[in-house]
């Protein structure tokens, strides 16, 4: 392996690590979250003051661009795909880097059956003509039960380092499934288990290292921390 690829596998496994890069294909319609840059105070008056505490310029907002992909190039960290949607009568047509850091999340609506891998025929129909039929085989079906993650949990996140074995890299990679809390691990499931460990590979790792008695240790830890806190109130 050369230099280069071996920068572009570094690049890919960070973007990776931060979220999930779905099983997509032409036909698919996807909803694609994209970080959008907005100034926070475009006046003078707001300028001059951000200059002075130092604070950000610019910030960013979550902007959904849901359609269907047409097609998709390239191959490793330059691979990309063509997403097509109507949009107030007109087909409107972004490209999206599947790698880009400025895509927060890929989200497979529904799968489509289609025979080719460029759909560039869908330019020139409208109504009826350019609808696509669902999947509805076995191999669909596996995609779209595949483990997605956990509901986002409500209150802060718990620092998950605290139960042994967890370092950053695992927080980071549990923290694309959503999970954020001792609370979530406290109460996992035996498919939640199942899940977690067949997706990232862990070998047992949940159960061998106790994560779920050291998690139910924390919360109890917390909820005995805020109890003299409530007593000094009333």
């Amino acid at each position: 392996m050369n230099i280069i690829e071996q920068i572009e596998k570094e690049q890919m496994a960070a973007i990776t690590a931060k979220r999930i890069v779905p099983d997509f294909s032409p036909g698919d319609t996807v909803k694609v979250m994209v970080r959008v840059a907005e100034e926070t105070d475009t006046s003078a008056k707001g300028k001059a003051k951000a200059a002075k505490k130092d604070v950000p310029k610019v910030a960013f907002r979550l902007q959904a661009y849901e359609g269907v992909v047409i097609a998709r190039d390239g191959s490793g960290l330059n691979e990309s795909f063509t997403v097509r949607k109507i949009s107030y009568g007109e087909g409107v047509e972004r490209v999206f880097p599947v790698y880009s850091p400025f895509i927060a999340d890929i989200e497979v609506v529904r799968r489509g059956r289609v025979r080719r891998a460029k759909l560039y025929f869908l330019r020139g129909r409208r109504g009826k003509s350019a609808r696509i039929l669902e999947r509805s085989d076995a191999r669909a079906k596996r995609l779209n039960a595949a483990f997605k993650g956990f509901k986002r949990p409500k209150g802060s996140p718990d620092d998950l380092t605290r139960i042994a074995t967890i370092g950053k890299d695992m927080e980071t990679q549990l923290k694309k499934f959503n999970v954020l809390r001792y609370d979530q691990i406290a109460a996992f499931s035996d498919d939640d288990i199942a899940n977690l460990d067949d997706i990232l590979k862990l070998k047992g790792r949940i159960e061998k290292e106790d994560w779920l008695g050291q998690a139910r240790n924390l919360v109890a830890e917390a909820a005995a921390a805020e109890v003299p806190a409530e007593e000094a109130k009333s």
